[in-house]
C-alpha cells in the first residue's frame, strides 16, 4: 500500500480492521522497523491475513513490517490527500504479485526497448532465412514444416479441429500441441506455413523475455535487475541460437512454458499470506501455473523432466514454512489447485486427442501426488513442532529428510502397482540421456572445452556467485530467491550432463546474471545498490522511482560495463547462429535436385535423396516435401561412402533412392565418397569409375556435388586386347570434367556401363548415348 488514500479506502471498507492496523503499527514502532512476528501482534488470524492480504503489512527477512507506516498513519488520522512511497524493497500492495502492477509509461517503454534489443539480436539470420524461398535453419525444423504441411492439406481451414484428433502417431507422442499450433498459425496466415515457421522462434524468444522479466521483478522487486536480466539473455548465445529466426524446433516452444511456470511458482510460493485467503493475483498465477505445466507436458514428449524443478522447489519451500511457523497447506494450496488443472488439461488431450502416452500425459498427476505428499509431511511437522522440538536437530532438514523418505515411498508404489508405467518411465528417460554421436548431448563442461563460455558468455560466470547467493538466501526464507536457485541449480545439472539443456537454463542464469550486473554497476557507483542485497537500516524512501535515462557519461559508463559482461555473448551470438543456417552451396544444391526431379516426373520415394543425415530433412523438404525421417540417411550414408564396393549398393538403392549428395570430406581415394565427389564416378589412378551415379549439380565451392541415381547405359562392342576404355566429356552446372570407364574384353567383346549421355570414343570409333539410354538402361552397341 504506497499511499494514504488506499489506507484510507482500505478502512472505509473494513472500519473493523482498524484495531488490528493500529496494533502492528503499535508493534512496528516498538520494533524500530525491524521484522517482527505474528506471536508479537495480539490480532486475530484472519484480520492479520486481510493486512498482508491488502498490503499494509509484508512479510519480510524471516518476519512482518509494516509496508508503509507514515501513509497508514495518515489515513487512521484522516490525513489521505497526499501520496507517500513505501519503503525499499517492500512490496507496495497485493498487486506486487501481479505481472503488470506498479507500471508506468516510462517502464513499459523501457522494457518494450529492452525486449526489441533481445529481438534484434534473434533476427541475425534473416539473409540467410528469406531467400527465393524460406528456408529454415537446422534440420529438425522440416520435421515441423513437413507435418504442419500435412495438417494444412488435411484440414478445411483454422477451424477444422478434427485434424487434432487425427494427429499422425509420430507427432501425437512427440509434440502435438506445438505442430497443432503452427497449423493453427499457419492456417490463419493463409498457409503459408514457411514464414510461420521461420518467425515462430523469435515470438517465442519475445515471449521469453517478457516472462523473465516478470521472473526477475517479482524475485528481486527491482526493476533494474529485471530490466539487465532480459538485456542479458539477449546476448546468451544458449539461448538465442534455439530461439533465433528460421530455427523452428521444439526448443523455443518449450522456454515459453518452462518461463511461465517458473514465474507462476514463485508468485504462488512467495506469497504474503499466512492463511487460505486467494486474491486475484494468486487466482492468476494459479491459472498461469496450470496452463504452462499443462503446455509444457503436451508440447514435447521429454516435457516432464522439465517439471521436476517444480516439485523440488515445493518441497524445498516446505521446510522453511515450517521453520518460519507457516502453515505449509496453506502455502501449497495454489500450486496443487494449479497442479490439479494442469493433470486436468493434460488428462483432456490425451482421453479426447490422443495426445502423448500414458507415462507423459500423467506426468503432472504425479507431480501433483508428489507435491501433495510433500505439504502433508510439512503440515504434519507444523503441527507438531512445539511437542518434538530437538535443537539437536532442526526442524528444517528434519522435515526435508520426511519429505525425501515420503516421495520415495511415493515412487515405490508407483513403480510396483503400475510397472509399465514405470518401464515406460525408464525408456524415455535412457532415450533421453543415452549416448550419441551428437554435439548437443554432450556435457556442457566436457574436459578439454570451453563450450560453455562460447555458449553463456561471461554471464555464466557473472551469474554462480548470486546463484549459490539466491539458494542460500531462500534457505533462510526468501522463498522466490528459493525457488529460482532450484530452477537455475537443476538446469546447470542438467546442462552438465547434457548440452541440450543450457537453453533451459539460459533464463535463471540471466536473471541472476541481472542481478549481478546491477551489484557490479553499484560497485563501479553507476547505480544504486540492488533491492535483494540491501540491509534493512540502510533502507530509504526511494526504493525503486520510475526509470530515467542516465545522463550521457553514466550511460556511456553502463554500456561499456555490459559491453565487458555481454560482449563475448555478442559475438559469438551471429557465430553460434551460423553454425545452424542452412549454407548457400547447399540450398542450391537442394533446389538443383528439386529442379531435376521436376523435369523428370519425380515424385517421393524415387526422389528421395541420401545425404548425411544432419542435413537430411532439409534436402527431401525442397525435393519431396518429405522430411519426416532422417533414418534411413543416418542408417546408411556413412557406410555408403565409405565403401569401396559400389555393386551391392545400388541394388539396395534400386526404387528407394533418386539422389545422393556427397560433401567435400578427407577420404581415400578408393572409397566410394571419394570417387564420387573428386573425380564424378570417373576411372583415375587406377582407381575402377561408377556407373550408376550421374553427377547433376556441382555447388561453387565445390564443397557438395548432388548425383543422381541412374540404370545407366550399357555400351557393347568388339575389341580386341584385354581392355578398352571409353571416355566422353562432360558438363553440368558447376563443373566440366571428362568421364572415363575401363571394360575387360571377353571372346572378342566388351561391355561396360556408364552413368552420362554424350559421344563416347571407344579406341578409334564413336558412340553415341542418348539421355533415354541412362534413364531407362538400354543397351548401345558400337557401330550399331
Amino acid at each position: 500500500m504506497t499511499d494514504a488514500r488506499a489506507a484510507a479506502d482500505l478502512l472505509r471498507e473494513r472500519p473493523d480492521l482498524e484495531p488490528a492496523v493500529r496494533a502492528a503499527l503499535a508493534v512496528d514502532a516498538d520494533r524500530e522497523r525491524e521484522p517482527w512476528t505474528f506471536d508479537d501482534v495480539a490480532v486475530d488470524s484472519g484480520a492479520f491475513g486481510e493486512l498482508v492480504a491488502r498490503g499494509v503489512v509484508e512479510r519480510r527477512d524471516g518476519g512482518y513490517r509494516v509496508v508503509a507506516p507514515d501513509a497508514v498513519r495518515a489515513a487512521l488520522d484522516g490525513d489521505a490527500g497526499e501520496p507517500t512511497v513505501a519503503a525499499p524493497g517492500v512490496s507496495a500492495s497485493p498487486v506486487a504479485s501481479h505481472p503488470f502492477a506498479d507500471v508506468d509509461a516510462t517502464a513499459i517503454l523501457t522494457l518494450a526497448g529492452t525486449l526489441a534489443f533481445l529481438a534484434l539480436f534473434r533476427l541475425v539470420s534473416f539473409p540467410f532465412v528469406f531467400r527465393e524461398r524460406v528456408v529454415l535453419s537446422g534440420n529438425d525444423a522440416y520435421y515441423y514444416r513437413h507435418w504442419t504441411d500435412q495438417l494444412l492439406a488435411q484440414s478445411g481451414g483454422a477451424l477444422d479441429l478434427s485434424v487434432l484428433s487425427a494427429l499422425p502417431p509420430a507427432v501425437a507422442a512427440g509434440e502435438p500441441l506445438l505442430v497443432a499450433a503452427l497449423w493453427s498459425a499457419s492456417a490463419l496466415a493463409g498457409g503459408a506455413s514457411g514464414i510461420v515457421l521461420a518467425v515462430y522462434p523469435v515470438v517465442a524468444a519475445v515471449a521469453t523475455g517478457l516472462f523473465t522479466y516478470l521472473l526477475a521483478r517479482r524475485t528481486s522487486d527491482d526493476r533494474r535487475v529485471a530490466l539487465a536480466a532480459v538485456a542479458l539473455l539477449a546476448v546468451v548465445p544458449a539461448h538465442a541460437l534455439r530461439t533465433g529466426l528460421g530455427f523452428a524446433d521444439h526448443h523455443a516452444f518449450d522456454y515459453v512454458w518452462l518461463a511461465l511456470t517458473a514465474w507462476a511458482v514463485v508468485a504462488l510460493v512467495d506469497r504474503d499470506s499466512r492463511g487460505f485467503a486467494i486474491d486475484r493475483s494468486t487466482l492468476v498465477a494459479a491459472v498461469a501455473l496450470g496452463v504452462g505445466v499443462a503446455g509444457q507436458t503436451l508440447a514435447w514428449d521429454n516435457g516432464p523432466v522439465l517439471l521436476v524443478p517444480v516439485g523440488l522447489a515445493v518441497a524445498l519451500a516446505v521446510p522453511v514454512a515450517v521453520r518460519e511457523g507457516r502453515s505449509p497447506a496453506a502455502l501449497g494450496a495454489p500450486v496443487v489447485a494449479g497442479l490439479a488443472l494442469a493433470a486436468g488439461l493434460s488428462h483432456l488431450a490425451h482421453a479426447g486427442l490422443g495426445w502423448h502416452t500414458d507415462t507423459v500425459a500423467y506426468a503432472p498427476s504425479l507431480l501433483l501426488a508428489g507435491v501433495v505428499v510433500a505439504l502433508v509431511v510439512g503440515e504434519a511437522f507444523a503441527r507438531l513442532a512445539p511437542s518434538v522440538s530437538n535443537p539437536a536437530l532442526p526442524i528444517a532438514p528434519a522435515v526435508l529428510g520426511a519429505e525425501v523418505v515420503a516421495v520415495v515411498g511415493v515412487v515405490l508404489v508407483v513403480r510396483s502397482r503400475f510397472p509399465g508405467f514405470w518401464s515406460d518411465l525408464g525408456r524415455g528417460l535412457g532415450t533421453l540421456f543415452a549416448e550419441r554421436a551428437i554435439a548437443e548431448v554432450q556435457s556442457l563442461f566436457a574436459s578439454g572445452s570451453a563450450g560453455w563460455l562460447l555458449l553463456f558468455g561471461f554471464a555464466l560466470v557473472l551469474a554462480l556467485p548470486y546463484l549459490a547467493w539466491g539458494l542460500w538466501r531462500g534457505w533462510r526464507g526468501a522463498l522466490g530467491w528459493l525457488v529460482v536457485g532450484t530452477y537455475g541449480g537443476y538446469f546447470l545439472a542438467l546442462a552438465a550432463v547434457q548440452t541440450r539443456f543450457a537453453g533451459e537454463l539460459s533464463p535463471f542464469v540471466a536473471v541472476f546474471a541481472g542481478l549481478g550486473f546491477v551489484h557490479l554497476a553499484e560497485r563501479v557507483d553507476l547505480a544504486a545498490r540492488p533491492v535483494p542485497l540491501r540491509d534493512p537500516p540502510e533502507r530509504t524512501d526511494d526504493r525503486e522511482p520510475s526509470p530515467r535515462l542516465p545522463d550521457r557519461r553514466r550511460l556511456g559508463a553502463l554500456a561499456l560495463l555490459f559491453l565487458l559482461v555481454g560482449g563475448l555473448g555478442m559475438i559469438q551470438v551471429p557465430v553460434k547462429t551460423s553454425l545452424v543456417t542452412v549454407p548457400d552451396g547447399q540450398y542450391r544444391t537442394a533446389t538443383a535436385i528439386d529442379a531435376h526431379a521436376e523435369e523428370r516426373g519425380l515424385a517421393y520415394p524415387e526422389s528421395y535423396v541420401l545425404s548425411e543425415w544432419g542435413r537430411n530433412r532439409v534436402y527431401n523438404y525442397f525435393v519431396g516435401g518429405e522430411a519426416a525421417s532422417y533414418g534411413y540417411a543416418r542408417a546408411n550414408y556413412d557406410a555408403f561412402v565409405e565403401s569401396t564396393t559400389p555393386g551391392p549398393w545400388y541394388e539396395r538403392f534400386r526404387g528407394r533412392v533418386g539422389y545422393v549428395v556427397v560433401e567435400d570430406d578427407a577420404r581415400p581415394s578408393n572409397v566410394i565418397g571419394a570417387r564420387l565427389h573428386e573425380r564424378y564416378g570417373s576411372r583415375a589412378d587406377g582407381v575402377a569409375g561408377l556407373a550408376h551415379y550421374r553427377a547433376i549439380y556441382a555447388s561453387p565451392g565445390g564443397e557438395y556435388v548432388a548425383f543422381a541415381v541412374v540404370p545407366g547405359a550399357t555400351i557393347v562392342g568388339p575389341a580386341s586386347g584385354e581392355s578398352v576404355t571409353v571416355e566422353t566429356g562432360v558438363e553440368i552446372d558447376g563443373a566440366s570434367f571428362a568421364y572415363e570407364r575401363r571394360a575387360a574384353v571377353e571372346g572378342g567383346t566388351f561391355r561396360v556401363t556408364v552413368a552420362y549421355p554424350g559421344t563416347y570414343s571407344v579406341g578409334g570409333e564413336t558412340v553415341y548415348v542418348s539421355e533415354a539410354a541412362v534413364e531407362e538402361g538400354r543397351t548401345v552397341r558400337v557401330g550399331a
